[in-house]
C-alpha cells in the first residue's frame, strides 16, 4: 500500500478511482470537508493506529462512502515504503516506467492505414516523414482548402500555373512535380503511378512478382517520394511567399544531393553485398 507520498483524494491508490470522485459523486463538493480530510491529505493522514480515522457517518451518503472505504485494508508502516508501480498494456504491473507502454496506453488507437508503411520507417528523415503523413492525410494548406475556409486567394497552382492547387494535383498530377518524381522513380520500376495512395500501393507491392524487388530498392522509392513531397511543398511555399522559383532541373539536383546526403548516412546491410548509396547509383544516371 502507498502509505507517505500519494494523495488521498486524487490518486487511484485502492482499485477504486480517486475516491475524490466518488465522494462528489456522494456528497457533492463538500465531502472532503464533511469528512474532516483536507483535499491535500496524504493516505497516512487519513489513518491513526492503523485504523481509519474518519468522523462517524452522518447520512446514507456517507455510511455508503465509509463502506467502501472500510473494505479496503487501512495502510500502515509496518508495510515498508510507498512502491510504485507502472500498468503495462497487458494489464500487469512492473517497477520500471517504459514511455512505450505509456503511450500506447493514453493515445488515441485507430485502424492501421495502408499506406503507413510508405511514411513511416526507420531510414526515414522525420520532417519529410511529416510533410508526407500529413500530405498522404490530405492535410497540407493547399489553396482549394483555403478557399474552403473563407480564405481570397487564387486557385491556381504556382508550380505549373494551370491546374488548380490540391493534394492530388500537387502529388503528383501537376507536370511539374510529375516531372520531378518521374525522373527518380523510373530508374527503378517501369510506369510510376501519380497519386499518393496508387504510389503507396505501387511501392509497397514491389517485393512481390512480377517486380521481386529488393528491400533496399524499395526503401530508396520510399525516400524518394518523402523527399519529393517536402522539396514540392517547400517550393510551392518559396514561390508563394517569397516569389523565388527553382526550375525542374534544380530541384531534380536539390534532390539527388539530399537522397544521397541520407543513404551516405545509413549503414550497410549485413545481409546484403552492397550498400543503401551504391544501389542508388547502380540505378541513377547522371545528368537527368
Amino acid at each position: 500500500m502507498y502509505v507517505k507520498s500519494v494523495s488521498f483524494w486524487f490518486v487511484n491508490w485502492c482499485g477504486l478511482g480517486p475516491l475524490i470522485d466518488l465522494l462528489i459523486d456522494l456528497l457533492g463538493a463538500s465531502g472532503p470537508r464533511q469528512l474532516r480530510v483536507h483535499k491535500d491529505a496524504l493516505v497516512s493522514h487519513a489513518t491513526l493506529d492503523g485504523d481509519w480515522r474518519m468522523p462517524a457517518a452522518r447520512s446514507d451518503a456517507q455510511q455508503l462512502f465509509m463502506a467502501k472505504l472500510t473494505s479496503i485494508s487501512p495502510p500502515n508502516d509496518l508495510k515498508g515504503d510507498d512502491l510504485f508501480l507502472w500498468k503495462r498494456l497487458s494489464g500487469t504491473f512492473a517497477k520500471f516506467f517504459s514511455s512505450k507502454e505509456t503511450w500506447q496506453q493514453i493515445r488515441h488507437h485507430s485502424p492501421l492505414v495502408s499506406w503507413h508503411k510508405a511514411v513511416w520507417f526507420k531510414e526515414a528523415v522525420p520532417r519529410y516523414s511529416f510533410i508526407a503523413w500529413l500530405a498522404f492525410q490530405g492535410r497540407l494548406p493547399t489553396k482549394d482548402r483555403l478557399r474552403s475556409w473563407g480564405l481570397d486567394v487564387p486557385a491556381s497552382c504556382v508550380l505549373c500555373s494551370n491546374g488548380i492547387e490540391t493534394h492530388h494535383h500537387l502529388f503528383f498530377d501537376c507536370p511539374f512535380s510529375a516531372t520531378i518524381w518521374e525522373a527518380f522513380a523510373a530508374k527503378f520500376w517501369p510506369s510510376p503511378p501519380s497519386g499518393l495512395l496508387p504510389i503507396s500501393v505501387w511501392i509497397l507491392q514491389a517485393r512481390s512478382p512480377p517486380r521481386a524487388a529488393s528491400s533496399q530498392s524499395v526503401t530508396i522509392v520510399k525516400l524518394i517520394l518523402q523527399a519529393a513531397c517536402y522539396l514540392i511543398w517547400r517550393e510551392r511555399n518559396a514561390r508563394i511567399f517569397t516569389n523565388d522559383a527553382t526550375t525542374s532541373a534544380a530541384l531534380q539536383a536539390s534532390l539527388d544531393r539530399t537522397l544521397r546526403d541520407r543513404l551516405l548516412s545509413l549503414p550497410g546491410s549485413p545481409s546484403s553485398s552492397s550498400s543503401l548509396l551504391a544501389s542508388y547509383f547502380g540505378c541513377i544516371l547522371f545528368p537527368f
